[in-house]
């Protein structure tokens, strides 16, 4: 095995500093899918709004999407998308068809701010013109390096509005979201060693849920918010424990001579998909959240497969970090085919691959030297945006809420 991958395995398992891995107020009716017959199912779009800032956000969510293109005129476009800010926190959202132009629907919606009103607008839009589910009212939960520490922030799906989360100084990495999106576990380093915390978002508090001796890491919570799945080391090897959601009750249900990290969870709950180097190189397992026995995935695609994350709007589908020489890849793999797939060619790593819930796009870290961004990927059309500014720092290990309601 090549040297920087046996180093990474390292990090990957300690998670260290340096760790690579509201009803309508109108509606006429549904207007259904436009004309997509210009390159590979492509809607052109023209976007429009009175506000600055709401017109920028309509062309980046319609440029960066991957499903649509953003068209200078209604000669060459399917839609027309207008969407006007009302108030603190509502939007009008219209959208047109034809030449001349006819107004096909038109409704209020709600969001938590103005700039969320605009974003689950766009969403709605998405929606009402292709059938697919938006994602760009979401959040991302992320780690931002401030100088020697790591934390954790989040911020909404085109890093506008957010807050940071902590302030420690120390190493915070793989945060996750709860259902609910009123929590997030993450693994600190804030006690000299590697503990389970969780940040209320309500409050923004920060407590600590599982510190026992050893490793405690890569906590996350089942789809319905009920259990949580985590790495626990104790005495032995890193081992995967499902208890509920406050981590009580917690059970071993993947124990064996090797080192497991990063489970995820299936669309039902009812299985978990982890790396483990159990039978020499870092590679992907699959079986019941109960405990049992578990079974190789056959990726052949590198003899280092680690960071699974499960498609749950398609549970064929998985994507993963693969080692390839002496970088990392996104991939993804299909259990029907038994084939596997590169996502992504980047010039540095692309790793920590995420979902989004429309089960075609993911997000994922793709760092390049010191660079380190979050970028969109859309694996129909293979368009590659990076959503976090470079402002911002270095970005990593993000995690995806999807919009309520």
């Amino acid at each position: 095995m090549n040297k920087r991958i046996k180093i990474t395995l390292i990090r990957l398992i300690a998670f260290s500093a340096t760790l690579i891995l509201g009803p309508a107020a109108f509606a006429q009716r549904d207007i259904g899918v436009g004309e997509v017959n210009v390159q590979r199912d492509v809607v052109p779009v023209v976007t429009r709004s009175q506000d600055g800032e709401a017109l920028n956000i309509l062309k980046t969510a319609f440029s960066i999407h991957g499903r649509y293109r953003v068209a200078n005129s209604m000669q060459e476009a399917s839609f027309a998308i207008q969407v006007d800010p009302v108030g603190s926190n509502h939007s009008t959202l219209k959208i047109f068809s034809g030449i001349p132009e006819r107004l096909q629907y038109t409704t209020q919606v709600q969001g938590e701010s103005r700039r969320n009103s605009v974003l689950r607008a766009v969403d709605l839009a998405i929606y009402k013109t292709s059938g697919m589910r938006g994602f760009f009212g979401g959040k991302i939960a992320y780690v931002g390096e401030v100088g020697r520490g790591m934390e954790i922030y989040y911020r909404d799906f085109l890093f506008g509005e957010g807050k940071r989360l902590t302030s420690h100084g120390v190493e915070a990495v793989r945060p996750r979201w709860s259902p609910d999106g009123n929590y997030i576990v993450y693994t600190s380093y804030l006690s000299g060693f590697p503990n389970i915390r969780r940040i209320d978002i309500r409050g923004q508090r920060s407590e600590v849920m599982v510190d026992f001796k050893g490793t405690n890491s890569s906590a996350r919570y089942s789809p319905d918010g009920t259990r949580l799945a985590m790495v626990l080391t104790g005495p032995g090897n890193a081992d995967i424990y499902v208890g509920s959601s406050l981590a009580k009750g917690l059970k071993r249900v993947v124990n064996s001579n090797g080192l497991e990290a990063t489970p995820c969870w299936s669309r039902d709950g009812r299985e978990i998909i982890f790396a483990s180097d159990r039978n020499g190189g870092l590679a992907l397992y699959r079986g019941s959240a109960a405990g049992g026995q578990f079974s190789h995935i056959p990726t052949q695609i590198s003899g280092y497969c680690a960071e699974p994350d499960w498609n749950h709007a398609d549970s064929d589908l998985i994507a993963f970090t693969v080692g390839v020489g002496n970088r990392f890849q996104v991939a993804t793999y299909r259990f029907s085919t038994r084939k596997s797939e590169f996502l992504t060619n980047e010039r540095g790593d692309g790793i920590q691959p995420c979902w989004l819930n429309d089960g075609r796009h993911l997000i994922y870290t793709s760092r390049n030297g010191s660079d380190e961004r979050i970028v969109l990927f859309d694996t129909v059309t293979k368009k590659r945006s990076i959503l976090s500014p470079s402002g911002l720092g270095k970005i990593n290990q993000a995690s995806f809420l999807p919009p309520r309601g």
